[in-house]
């Protein structure tokens, strides 16, 4: 039994060392192949070179552990330990075993691709960080513009029908420069600063924010009461975009989800019992681009009791989380349904949906007409599923059988600010 659990993790793994054809489904985008990014599932044995006679340390369940080289039947990994980081190698058969492989790149507040800027501010001293209404705090000021992420929390922000970039705030003397838009060349860098339902766009060299002067010009400023609206035009399904946030990330896959002391540490966790949080994470991220802090979900799931203890999450935070965080992340419930057909349907006109397949819930984000194909992000991959933690593209009967046949299909769309 063992070995054929060996055999089918040696293929996932495989693939993504190797991508080929070895899995049932088209994964969603091209994976990188440099570092691979994993979280130790049984402790495994870490030893300080590829002869294993010398064992260094056993990393716990858990831990984070990044493949940075390989020799022969052998990884070196890296991972983090109480004064920094570590090295040393572990056995390909034992991290094929013991490990689950997941994007371990840096999470983006907001993903690439273009969105409706519109600014808003603070009207008659009233201020609006979290108002459910905001109609007459708009300017005139609304741009379409693509958001590309550069790392290390940095962006860039052009415009669509001019192509010029925003530039760098120190290239003005004052916040009175009027001509903020110039070539890739000046284009500055930027944070995107959550401020409760909106965000504030920050030069990450001078920390100044954009706003608008007294002229009521585009500017820098020192003001920090400053608020944008960031609407996504499309869904972030593309290879630039998508993205699959996972049960078992070591940042967060031994946190509590429940009441209380965690009696069990091995079980109650993210990783063991929060696919509904997770997978509401992906459709909403999909949807409109807006990374959802998983904390926020499952706390509110836990305080309106739809956490079921020992059992996962009751589908009827769904429709809760979008009456609770709608406004905020930009969307709305929009129903539910058994129908495939309705499904593709819903897919086509722009929604996402949460999909709830035997004994787990995941994301299905979009859908080839072409191709008649679905796809699915699953939120903690297992053999028997045949997915994995990049997206899968799987077909209408993938859905009507197996392990991922969908029984229920819970339907978010976008809210037009």
């Amino acid at each position: 039994m063992k070995k054929n659990i060996l055999l089918l993790f040696s293929i996932l793994v495989g693939f993504f060392l190797f991508p080929g054809q070895l899995f049932a489904f088209e994964h969603g985008y091209k994976i990188n192949t440099g570092n691979i990014y994993a979280m130790v599932r049984n402790d495994i044995p870490v030893y300080y070179s590829n002869d294993g006679e010398d064992l260094k340390t056993y990393l716990p369940s858990f831990s984070g552990i990044t493949v940075i080289d390989s020799a022969g039947s052998w990884y070196q990994v890296e991972y983090k330990t109480k004064s920094g980081m570590g090295t040393g190698w572990v056995t390909k058969e034992e991290f094929t075993y013991d490990c689950l492989v997941y994007d371990g790149t840096e999470k983006q507040i907001v993903a690439n691709g273009t969105y409706q800027l519109r600014y808003c501010q603070d009207v008659n001293g009233i201020s609006i960080l979290n108002s459910m209404d905001d109609s007459n705090s708009f300017s005139n000021h609304r741009i379409s513009c693509k958001i590309k992420f550069l790392g290390n929390k940095n962006y860039q922000i052009y415009r669509t029908d001019t192509g010029k970039y925003l530039l760098a705030d120190q290239l003005f003397e004052s916040n009175e420069n009027e001509i903020i838009w110039g070539s890739e060349q000046d284009a500055g860098t930027f944070h995107l600063i959550r401020k409760g339902n909106y965000y504030g766009i920050q030069d990450s060299v001078t920390n100044r924010y954009l706003g608008t002067n007294d002229a009521g010009l585009l500017s820098f400023t020192n003001g920090k009461n400053i608020y944008w609206r960031l609407n996504r035009t499309n869904k972030a399904v593309s290879k630039s975009s998508l993205r699959v946030f996972v049960q078992f990330d070591p940042e967060w896959a031994s946190t509590h989800y429940g009441r209380g002391k965690n009696e069990d540490p091995s079980t109650n966790n993210y990783c063991t019992s929060a696919c509904g949080i997770f997978s509401t994470m992906n459709a909403i991220y999909s949807l409109t681009g807006h990374y959802v802090n998983p904390d926020l979900l499952a706390d509110y799931a836990v305080e309106k009791y739809y956490r079921i203890e020992g059992y996962g999450t009751d589908s009827g935070f769904f429709k809760a989380a979008a009456s609770k965080f709608g406004y905020k992340y930009g969307f709305r419930y929009d129903g539910s349904g058994e129908s495939l057909k309705q499904l593709k349907d819903k897919l086509n006109k722009g929604d996402t949906a949460i999909a709830y397949v035997p004994g787990h819930y995941v994301a299905i984000v979009d859908y080839d007409k072409k191709k008649n194909k679905f796809l699915l992000l699953d939120p903690h991959y297992l053999p028997k599923r045949r997915t994995s933690s990049f997206g899968d593209w799987v077909s209408e009967k993938d859905l009507e059988e197996g392990a991922l046949f969908a029984q229920m299909f819970f339907y978010y769309k976008q809210i037009d600010y």
